[in-house]
């Protein structure tokens, strides 16, 4: 989904080609633009008769080289729409839409060419059509556009801001009158690019521009009047690229909260301080009997200060990490909050090696497995655990340390570890089933498109349906814009937009809801956050917990996010299913942010 407009203007840069024509439509398709635009003139009153000057000839001779006939322009915009592609074309006089007869509905949109900007008809006449019309602004005088604007109707039309050179010198670009229009006549203004080079476009994009038009051609060096100040295919690629992105680059006006991602890596690779020998009950913390070293999960220079001269309540071994609890007087969580989180299903997440302390720090009874693909490939014994508690399993996000899950990888040796890990953690969730006699959903975030979005749902949906006749639950989650694999950034395009309902339902699978993740996407991709939930309140069998800000401040502690996130948290602690508290690091500090979480939680009843 774009957040501005990108249009291809294929002009006359077909050269009068049919055939050119086509594979313009589809380079800009596949590069991802918005629409396409053709120009149109009749022939018989294009120019005059008499008093050509040099530069007239020259244009004139490459206006009927390159003519298409009405009925061919038709054509040729249904091809876009075909291919999802918005068509338009620019009209340079109110009689030559007679031409098109009765298809007029051919376009999505009309553009009126500077040279016509004051062409008060003709600009009316398109309006009167109820498509969008996009007016550029080049060649005229600022009293020129104010005549004309103030005759416009408020709706319907974008001014878009054009040097009207061919092309446009690097220094002559002018993207401050983009700033100047906004302020002046308080709407969207667009661009109308032809840069010598354009990478200006991206400029434009930055400071506001909703609507970017440049040439496209097939060869820069092509002999024609525009393709030199025109853009390749792989130019608008990147340039939809920056265009899509561009609400995300340009975010940040907010007090910064670091993101998954810079939280992991400040935890790899920063340091905390660590005992540097064992202390007993009530000794004294000092920097000679403390060392500083990775990762960083506990105290780190930021606020050691505040704890050097204080006693530790408890006795710490060498070499433990420096944690608040230490210094505190230990409180267990409340009666009161415990049976709050035991009637709502509220569920933490766990390893298996240190289930045994949250179980007798949080007794809720109710956990999450998360695994790494290490111990889900490693025997484990189930009789272990305790039979009363409800289970829920993670799947490994990964299959190494190096590749991702993927069952549909076109890579065997990714295909076959993914299909191994899945298989070994359904095992285990269908063995806690026998232990406790509950379901014990497994998650999965499935992240991978290889072709098309309905391709993606019917292949996961084949696998859903295989673990659902063996008795185990799997259920996709709802994934965030962002994920942070392997330490870095990673766009996700499935399961976190509104188009994934439709195939959600149609397949009738079901899903974890994780909220932070949707929280995210709502400020992402603009969508409403109540609605959705509501659309997929049928398919959620489970639901992941936690606080967001932005589109990337992803696992805060609950009451930390935006503000009207709490009213879509409580609404869902009704749901008659586990809901895992999945807060950022929650589990370090003796489970400070659980416990924090649970409190949290308790108080919104």
């Amino acid at each position: 989904m774009l957040s501005v407009e990108v249009i291809a203007e294929i002009g006359i840069n077909h050269d009068g080609s049919v055939e050119k024509a086509r594979e313009l439509i589809r380079e800009s398709a596949q590069a991802g633009v918005t629409a396409i635009k053709f120009q149109y003139r009749n022939l018989s009153n294009a120019y005059a008769d008499t008093d050509r000057e040099i530069g007239d000839e020259l244009l004139l001779k490459e206006i009927n080289r390159t003519h298409l006939e009405p009925r061919v322009i038709v054509q040729l915009c249904n091809y876009a729409r075909e291919l999802g592609v918005k068509p338009g074309i620019s009209f340079f006089e109110k009689s030559d839409l007679d031409d098109f007869h009765n298809n007029m509905d051919s376009f999505d949109f009309f553009k009126l060419p500077s040279a016509e900007l004051s062409n008060i008809e003709l600009i009316k006449a398109l309006l009167e059509l109820g498509k969008h019309v996009y007016i550029s602004t080049g060649c005229h005088e600022e009293k020129e556009l104010e005549k004309v604007f103030k005759e416009l109707p408020n709706t319907g039309w974008t001014p878009l801001h054009c040097v009207s050179n061919y092309p446009v010198s690097i220094k002559n670009a002018r993207l401050g009158y983009i700033k100047y229009l906004q302020d002046k006549w308080n709407r969207d203004i667009g661009y109308s690019s032809h840069d010598d080079n354009w990478e200006v476009c991206l400029l434009a994009l930055s400071m506001g521009a909703t609507v970017i038009e440049r040439h496209i051609t097939l060869d820069k060096n092509a002999q024609g009047l525009d393709h030199s100040s025109s853009s390749t295919p792989q130019e608008f690629k990147t340039l939809c690229l920056f265009a899509n992105n561009m609400h995300a680059l340009t975010a940040g006006n907010i007090p910064r909260v670091p993101n998954q991602g810079e939280l992991l890596n400040r935890q790899n690779l920063g340091r905390s301080f660590y005992t540097g020998k064992a202390l007993s009950a009530g000794d004294t913390v000092t920097m000679d009997n403390l060392i500083y070293r990775s990762p960083n999960t506990g105290i780190d220079r930021s606020a050691i200060d505040e704890f050097i001269g204080k006693k530790v309540h408890k006795d710490v071994p060498q070499g433990a990490v420096l944690t608040k609890s230490l210094f505190e007087k230990s409180e267990n969580i409340s009666e009161e909050v415990l049976e709050f989180a035991q009637k709502n299903k509220l569920s933490l997440p766990v390893r298996l090696h240190d289930l045994d302390k949250f179980q007798a720090l949080f007794p809720i009874g109710s956990f999450e497995f998360h695994l790494s693909h290490k111990e889900i490939l490693q025997e484990i014994d189930v009789k272990q655990f305790n039979s009363n508690n409800r289970y829920s399993v993670h799947l490994p996000d990964y299959v190494n340390s190096t590749v991702l899950m993927d069952p549909f990888s076109p890579d065997e040796e990714q295909y076959k570890a993914s299909h191994e890990i899945l298989e070994r953690t359904a095992l285990f969730a269908s063995r806690l089933q026998e232990l406790t006699g509950f379901k014990v959903p497994v998650v999965g975030s499935f992240s991978v498109v290889h072709s098309d979005r309905e391709l993606f749902f019917e292949q996961h949906a084949s696998i859903v349906r295989e673990w659902q006749s063996k008795g185990v639950d799997i259920m996709m989650q709802w994934l965030p814009p962002i994920a942070w694999y392997f330490g870095g950034a990673v766009d996700l395009h499935v399961m976190n937009q509104i188009e994934d309902v439709s195939y959600l339902k149609k397949y009738k699978l079901p899903i974890c809801l994780d909220v932070c993740h949707l929280l995210l996407g709502k400020n992402y991709y603009g969508f409403s956050a109540d609605e959705l939930v509501k659309e997929l309140l049928v398919n959620t069998g489970h639901i992941h917990i936690a606080d967001a800000a932005g589109f990337d401040g992803e696992g805060l502690p609950i009451g930390e996010g935006e503000s009207d996130n709490l009213d879509i948290i409580k609404s869902l602690l009704n749901n008659d299913c586990l809901k895992v508290i999945e807060v950022w690091q929650g589990h370090l500090d003796n489970g400070a942010g659980f416990k924090r979480a649970l409190e949290t939680l308790a108080s919104l009843k």
